[in-house]
């Protein structure tokens, strides 16, 4: 009340109070960064660890074991995983949320150093990596025109990456596709053994050639002179003259025992755009960046570079992320003001003057900008999530003032002077106010403090609503009175004779008439109160059969229509990436016939580990024309594209969206893991549920991850003869790899300062069979450290390996110690809860052996954690709803009447979802959850006015239907406001809108039915509490009240003259 008292008496001060917040909130508006989504990414650390000529079964078990039995105990890890492949192991830690990466990092350097010993001696040293997941790429951007590739490629590594690299907020930019320049150094093998010579001798040599050392400066007079030795290949021309030994014969250059030439690197990509071979550079940012700033700072970066680019050359950017991100945030703002148009619409209508309708939505904008001022102290971003809920706000913040105002106004009409109904009109109310907005605080702490990626995603959802319903409290107990006190006069809106008159006097008429059959109706209701009983819960046990009768899908989130999808092609392990990219040139071929589709952007090869990868998987990323601007959806135009795939033999096509949260019943993703130690068992069980998850309806786009292998040539070492040779493995490793695919053993420097790759390798003549490969010649160490040195006579590799040709996996995978086979699958047409459901049938018919696991994962996993989470968050806030209400009504029993509210909004929710084809999904559940403090709202006006009536003597049934009549207009009117702002968000045409519109199909489906079931159940429902809390204290419930007898419930607005002596 006092703050009421200083708001109406000293308005200035109140005033410029609120104005300053503006200011502030404006303010931190304009500093908070810009991003789609909330950050919902653990940290993680990575651990690599080379082990030269080591095949993926040795890794596993030399490297990627050790490694994992060590760091298995530590703190603040939540999971570990590994992939073995030939020469590497890499192991995956997952940190628990909120873990320090950093602190975490140097852990594990410390539980490495520990094991050092343990690993193999010619293994690597351990590499630690800490990922952020706030880095990513926010824009990919083509290069292509009539030159050659090899020269885009110069343009792009020479010209475009730096201009791009130096923009503030860019955190690495990645040159791919094109051919790069290298000076390859080709050396005959016979030559080299008639000389004597090793590789390794040749790399020496290179190396110690290729120098520049600053050697201090000189002082000449009052000059400094630097000095400095040039060393430096400027040509490949200085490289056949090097020499490499002298002998007593004379000296033994390169050009004698190696062809030096210029050339290109082998091609391990394609790139091309809209068919054109093109050179793609992918743009990543900071983690504390701002994405969208970011995005324009490249975007313009790339109109001024192409002023300057060679006649015909064109830099496209093929990928935006900030676009969708733009136009999500966009769509947002756009529903937030049809919100309070339309907000402010409903209260013209029910207040019928402008300065009641004004005084009411003043509280929207001061209560939003306000809470930007708290998200910028919390580090929130400005993104869809925070914005959702500032769009989902606006009919919840006018609902304290409309509160407040109704109640002003009636004292008005009862000839209070306008200062006075003020003061009286939010003192009567002012409880029940706090009442209704601490509703709102305690059902979204639970949704910003559940854990998991969840809680990570909706943290800011609900602690920005928390924060915006807390500021319209507090504009409703001072701006509201404050500008009530001196604009509102008695009889306003009944006054002239224009059509805004006649059309009050009709809706007053029509209210009126609306409000004596409510009375009418609740009067009927309180002698018949066994039939309202039954009708209440019939509905509330019809609306969740629902769930047992699968009329509603599960998904995790709907998948978002961003006019963009990916296709990847995969073929049989070992094929060339020449064929590869016939098959992805057939799948281009096939898109471009669409007429929907804009652009491609292909890749193909990738160049590394694993079976994913190589020369046998290509992508080709498609944008559409806006969605606005075609007849089909894009989850139709996927369907059309599985359908040219299939007609490609060999090929295995995934069709995936690339952003949103996935689950969506046009392409979200599902995996079964099986998880056992023999490779062989688990091959064959995967292969077993491979068959049976295809027989599932709605499952597309099946890959199993237990391939058959590829074909390779195996050097198995004989480490007896090696030792007696004086030759160590890491030796003929490194010899081998240097032999066959070559090695980068220093870098020319040219006159443009462009660094060349000097890459040792032997010539093509020498390495075309098994028994080439047997003949590469090894040097013994001769009691030396180091590869290859002199002495001794060479040793053919046949000598110390046998040579064999096999087929072997390609990599290990292996998670939580166990190894790993994945089935992924794409779900079409279903959504993806429902496809689980069936999955899990399916899988019951696979008998699984002892010690193995089969675990259903990706999408799936995440809707059963979500749900779970949402499900616990959803129980702890009706928990602290009752809690709240017991605080306030001092009273076990009458809090019950309000919580009576709560389940019957579940009628109009789930038959929200029904009638408009949504799913239950993260979304929707959060919506719920928001309806538990929504609908408690109506209840608290009825029930605690009841016992206002009730604390100044009125008969119980009286009190009731008195109560009805009065509070009926405040909650007609907050219910219109807040379905009235959720229609634009319901309404899916714009940007982002698919996850939008579940939650807020719920709301408006559970705010009606929980207002129509509220207004009859609740008073009833009230009387059987009433006649409970007598019986328990031998009262009768209609007994007068003298203070607050027990028998009679206590009011939260206070004492028992209920507010007639406000302001005295």
């Amino acid at each position: 009340m006092g703050l009421t008292r200083l708001a109406v008496t000293r308005p200035l001060a109140v005033l410029m109070f609120i104005i300053a917040l503006v200011l502030m909130g404006v303010v931190s508006y304009r500093l908070l960064r810009v991003d789609r989504m909330p950050n919902v990414s653990f940290p993680w650390v990575n651990v690599s660890v080379t082990y030269a000529g080591a095949s993926p079964q040795d890794a596993e078990e030399f490297i990627a074991k050790p490694i994992e039995a060590a760091l298995s105990g530590l703190a603040g890890v939540s999971s570990i995983g590994s992939t073995s492949t030939e020469g590497r192991a890499t192991v995956n830690i997952q940190l628990v949320e909120g873990a320090d990466a950093n602190q975490s990092a140097v852990d594990i350097e410390r539980r490495l150093a520990a094991i050092r010993s343990r690993l193999p001696v010619d293994a690597g040293v351990p590499t630690v990596n800490k990922a952020d997941p706030n880095s990513f790429p926010v824009m990919n951007v083509s290069l292509n025109g009539p030159l050659p590739i090899e020269q885009l490629y110069e343009i792009a590594t020479n010209d475009i990456q730096p201009r791009i690299q130096s923009i503030l907020g860019v955190a690495d930019v990645s040159v791919s596709g094109g051919r790069q320049r290298e000076i390859q150094v080709r050396v005959d093998p016979t030559k080299l053994e008639a000389y004597g010579l090793s590789l390794q001798q040749i790399t020496n040599a290179v190396q110690r050639e290729n120098v520049s050392v600053p050697a201090g400066s000189l002082t000449e007079g009052r000059q400094s002179v630097a000095v400095r030795s040039l060393g430096l290949f400027r040509s490949a021309a200085d490289l056949r003259d090097l020499i490499i030994s002298n002998t007593s014969t004379g000296p033994i250059f390169l050009r004698d025992v190696a062809t030096v030439v210029e050339g290109y690197k082998d091609v391990t990509r394609f790139q091309r755009y809209n068919g054109n071979d093109s050179v793609g550079l992918s743009v990543t940012k900071q983690s504390d960046a701002n994405s969208l700033l970011v995005a324009e700072e490249v975007r313009q970066t790339v109109e001024r570079a192409q002023r300057l680019l060679p006649p015909g050359v064109q830099l496209t950017i093929t990928n935006d992320s900030s676009r969708f991100t733009r136009a999500a945030l966009d769509a947002v703002q756009f529903d937030l003001g049809m919100a309070i148009l339309l907000t402010a619409m409903v209260l013209v209508v029910f207040l019928h003057t402008w300065r009641n309708t004004v005084i009411v939505v003043l509280a929207i904008p001061t209560s939003l900008i306000s809470t930007f001022l708290v998200m910028y102290a919390f580090g929130f971003s400005l993104n869809t999530m925070s914005m959702l809920a500032l769009a989902l706000m606006i009919g919840i913040l006018v609902d304290d003032s409309i509160v407040v105002l109704e109640n002003i106004n009636r004292h008005l009409h009862l000839g209070d002077p306008p200062m006075l109904a003020a003061l009286k009109g939010r003192s009567e109310i002012g409880l029940a106010a706090i009442a209704i907005t601490l509703t709102d605080i305690v059902v979204y702490l639970p949704v910003a403090f559940m854990q998991g990626n969840i809680g990570r995603m909706f943290k800011e959802y609900g602690l920005t609503i928390a924060a915006a319903t807390l500021f319209s409290l507090l504009i409703s107990f001072t701006l509201t009175p404050m500008l009530a006190s001196r604009w509102l006069k008695e009889g306003e809106e009944l006054r002239g004779r224009g059509p805004w008159a006649w059309f009050t006097n009709v809706w007053e008429s029509g209210y009126n008439r609306l409000a004596s059959a409510y009375a009418g109706v609740l009067t009927w209701s309180l002698r018949h109160r066994p039939v309202i009983v039954v009708v209440g819960f019939a509905a509330l046990a019809g609306a969740y059969a629902f769930i047992p009768l699968n009329l509603l899908g599960t998904e995790y989130a709907p998948q978002e229509d961003d006019n963009a999808f990916r296709v990847s092609v995969q073929l049989p392990p070992g094929t060339s990436l020449e064929v590869t990219d016939r098959a992805v040139r057939q799948m281009e071929a096939g898109l471009n016939n669409i007429p929907e589709v804009q652009a491609l952007f292909t890749s193909v090869g990738s160049g590394g580990f694993g079976p994913g990868g190589g020369g046998r998987s290509g992508s080709i990323d498609v944008q559409l024309v806006d969605k606005r601007e075609r007849s089909r959806t894009v989850w139709q135009i996927m369907s059309e594209v599985r359908r040219l795939g299939a007609g490609i033999p060999e090929v295995n096509i995934q069709v995936s969206m690339q952003s949103g949260f996935g689950g969506g019943g046009g392409g979200g993703g599902g995996q079964i893991r099986i998880l056992g130690d023999d490779l062989e068992t688990l091959t064959k069980l995967a292969a077993q549920i491979e068959q049976s998850v295809r027989q599932v309806p709605g499952v597309v786009d099946v890959r199993n991850s237990a391939l058959a292998g590829t074909d390779e040539v195996r050097a198995v070492l004989n480490r007896r003869k090696m030792a007696e040779l004086g030759i160590a493995a890491n030796q003929v490793a490194t010899t081998l790899r240097t032999a066959i695919s070559g090695s980068v053993i220093t870098q020319l420097r040219g006159e443009s300062q462009t660094q060349v790759d000097i890459t040792l390798k032997l010539d093509e003549d020498s390495k075309r069979t098994i028994s080439d490969i047997a003949q590469i010649p090894i040097f013994p160490t001769t009691g030396q450290t180091g590869l290859g040195l002199t002495g001794g006579q060479p040793v053919r590799l046949g000598q110390i390996a046998t040579i064999t040709k096999a087929r072997g996996p390609a990599q290990i995978v292996r998670s939580d110690r166990q190894r790993v086979i994945t089935v992924s699958t794409q779900v079409s047409g279903r959504p993806i809860g429902d496809v689980a459901r069936d999955i899990r049938e399916q899988l019951r018919d696979v008998p699984v052996p002892t010690g193995y696991r089969v675990v259903l994962g990706g999408q799936v996993q995440m809707l059963e954690q979500a749900f779970n989470s949402l499900l616990a968050a959803l129980a702890l806030s009706i928990v602290l709803i009752y809690m709240l209400m017991v605080a306030l009504y001092e009273s076990w029993l009458y809090p019950l009447a309000i919580m009576f509210s709560l389940p019957v909004s579940i009628v109009g929710a789930f038959g929200g979802l029904l009638l408009t084809g949504n799913t239950l999904n993260i979304f929707s559940m959060i919506g719920i959850i928001m309806l538990m403090g929504l609908v408690a709202k109506n209840a608290i006006l009825l029930v605690d006015y009841t016992n206002t009536l009730r604390a100044r003597g009125e008969p119980r049934n009286r009190a009731i239907v008195e109560a009805g009549r009065t509070r009926l207009r405040p909650i007609l009117m907050t219910t219109a406001t807040i379905v009235c702002a959720m229609i634009p968000l319901a309404l899916k045409f714009e940007a982002g809108a698919e996850s939008r519109s579940p939650m807020a199909v719920v709301v408006i489906g559970g705010v009606i039915s929980s207002t129509l079931l509220t207004l009859v159940l609740v008073p009833v429902m009230y009387t059987y509490l009433d006649a409970l809390q007598a019986l328990l204290f031998r009262r009768r419930a209609t007994q007068p009240a003298v203070g607050f007898p027990l028998g009679v419930p206590r009011p939260i607005s206070g004492g028992s003259n209920g507010g007639h002596d406000a302001g005295h």
